[in-house]
């Protein structure tokens, strides 16, 4: 059940329109930082989250900027 919702949730994060969609790069190299962070750095959830999510709001806001 955990692996079931772990890919669904991945499919939906790193291919936001499908597989004929474009692959979310960022998205992805945030996921690989999140689980170095958690695993190797022993960062906790809560910072961790944090982090993640100011990173996320600022590619989304500056991201658009920059095309």
């Amino acid at each position: 059940m955990i692996l079931n919702l772990a890919l669904f949730f991945a499919y939906h994060v790193l291919w936001p329109h499908g597989f004929g969609g474009r692959f979310d790069a960022i998205s992805a190299v945030m996921a690989v930082a999140a689980t170095l962070a958690l695993f190797r750095f022993k960062v906790g959830v809560m910072p961790l989250l944090g982090a993640c999510a100011a990173i996320g709001l600022a590619v989304t806001l500056l991201l658009p900027l920059l095309r």
